[in-house]
């Protein structure tokens, strides 16, 4: 009977514990938000558009760079492309006529015939209590491959960074692991900000840390890391 304290103390301690670990793992962003991967009403791959063929994530997100929101194209930037018809028909007669047959494209004609938007279903998003300014970090010179990852390889956008407060803080304290020498520095031999495949070779380089500092220092950068930045 006198050992019943002692045994309950260890055992309520491990239990804690173990509540403690379970908790700090499964109820962070990092386990249920990283892989989120909702099926879209349209089948649109990123991989075939801004990897195969190039397209720059500015075509179609196209406030990215001069709003607080990166905004979701609507169903007349597709049509640029996806017309089916004109003197680009001519050029593969193959590819023109799976808009008639491919749902995918189907929808997205008749969502533009019907002037419908697509219902699109979010991926990447912050509490309402919490602000992300697309501009201010993609003009600091913030790659979009800091958040979304390699998303030029991805047929399905997944959430591949679970975006917690403390990630957000960790690059806030040290902003040179972001940081790179982009094309609208006026760097001739510096790559797009949206070339996502050099972006990631430049972070992952030996001297990325010194090129991130110079950055800083050249845009007189200092992260703040005070609620009042992100909660207001």
């Amino acid at each position: 009977m006198n050992a019943i304290p002692t045994v309950a103390a260890v055992g309520g301690f491990f239990t804690l514990a173990a509540v403690t670990a379970g908790g700090t793992y499964y109820f962070t962003p990092e386990f249920w938000r990283v892989g989120y991967e909702p099926e879209q009403p349209v089948n649109y791959s990123h991989q075939l558009h801004a990897g195969t063929l190039g397209i720059d994530c500015r075509y179609c997100h196209t406030n990215v760079e001069k709003s607080g929101h990166s905004n979701v194209p609507d169903t007349s930037t597709c049509m640029n492309c996806h017309t089916g018809s004109g003197d680009q028909a001519y050029l593969n007669l193959t590819l023109w006529n799976a808009h008639k047959v491919n749902e995918n494209l189907v929808r997205v004609r008749e969502a533009y015939a019907s002037t419908a938007p697509i219902e699109w279903k979010r991926v990447h998003k912050v509490p309402d209590y919490a602000h992300f300014n697309h501009a201010a970090h993609v003009k600091a010179g913030v790659s979009c491959y800091s958040c979304h990852g390699r998303i030029d390889q991805q047929a399905v956008v997944r959430q591949v960074h679970g975006m917690a407060m403390g990630w957000c803080l960790d690059c806030h304290r040290n902003p040179e692991r972001a940081l790179v020498i982009a094309d609208d520095l006026g760097a001739t031999d510096a790559p797009k900000i949206t070339d996502l495949e050099a972006i990631e070779a430049l972070l992952s380089s030996r001297g990325q840390r010194e090129s991130g500092l110079a950055v800083a220092k050249a845009r007189q950068l200092a992260p703040p890391e005070h609620c009042a930045a992100c909660h207001y």
